[in-house]
């Protein structure tokens, strides 16, 4: 499955909705539009074509139509067609990139980061070029955007660029809930859970295994395709990135927060932490702390 991806911040921001039926016989115009035109269709089939691909959206099936790119209908419409459509921006729009479902690795961890920083971090929003949408859990919130669309104020309108990111979330967990998601995406999921769940217990493959009801290989190969890490390169992430919050807010002596995070052995924690981060923890707690005494 094709997406579009939109690197954060800035967030794609809405410019118009609509919702209509298109009669038997209709046929949508040519044109090169100055948005992306997010097609979503109740019923019937709309024939649309960009620069030379066509696609039938079909009921409960979803189309995005990119910014600068011909688009128009092909075909004219054999019965009443129900379609919404957003008209959306993303002013950082040439740094999109279009994936297959394969180049993705959701759970992958970003860069670390202290709770001090001051810049907003980086993120993605990934949405389905083309696909298949669970329209009856999306046409409240649709309808709830039409609404404030139709009656357009200052807090109103804030208020439909919230509800579009709620819209366009829904459309990434898609991809994640889909018939495309595979058994080991689902269980890379899974193993990252469990993972984070039993941090500060001894790592045991078996008891792995027994919890998740499939062979250790196998949950390592599914969580190294969710994560890009194995497991025990992901626990680890997880113990150095709590032993840094805990260490900025927290002033319990080191040996308390090595075990917090799953450290039995205060040197180990604080080896593995200097190779993490290029600081021991008593530095880190020093340059990071948000208290002093």
């Amino acid at each position: 499955m094709r997406t579009l991806e939109f690197n954060t911040p800035p967030f794609p921001q809405i410019a118009a909705i609509g919702h209509g039926i298109w009669r038997q016989g209709m046929i949508h115009a040519e044109r090169v539009f100055g948005a992306y035109d997010l097609i979503i269709c109740g019923s019937g089939v709309l024939y649309m074509e960009e620069n030379g691909e066509r696609y039938e959206i079909g009921q409960e099936e979803m189309l995005v139509l990119e910014e600068g790119l011909r688009h128009g209908g092909y075909r004219p419409t054999e019965v009443d067609t129900e379609v919404y459509w957003i008209h959306f921006r993303h002013t950082a729009a040439n740094e999109r990139r279009q994936q297959s479902r394969e180049d993705l690795a959701p759970g992958q961890p970003l860069p670390p980061r202290s709770s001090q920083e001051t810049a907003p971090g980086p993120g993605v929003v990934r949405i389905p070029k083309f696909g298949r949408v669970d329209l009856a859990s999306l046409r409240p919130l649709l309808d709830q955007m039409l609404r404030l669309h139709e009656t357009p104020t200052l807090a109103r309108s804030y208020e439909l660029h919230i509800l579009f990111g709620q819209l366009l979330l829904e459309l990434q967990k898609g991809l994640t809930v889909s018939q495309v998601r595979s058994r080991a995406d689902r269980l890379g999921e899974e193993c990252a859970i469990y993972l984070e769940r039993t941090l500060t217990l001894p790592f045991d493959s078996g008891q792995m295994e027994q919890e998740l009801h499939y062979h250790f290989d196998y949950l390592s190969r599914c969580l190294k395709q969710y994560t890009g890490m194995s497991p025990l390169a992901y626990r680890h992430h997880l113990q150095i990135e709590r032993a840094k919050r805990l260490l900025t807010h927290w002033d319990e002596p080191l040996t308390a927060i090595g075990e917090q995070c799953g450290f039995r052995d205060a040197n180990y924690f604080s080896r593995l932490f200097k190779r993490e981060t290029g600081l021991t923890p008593g530095e880190y707690r020093r340059r990071h702390s948000v208290f002093r005494v």
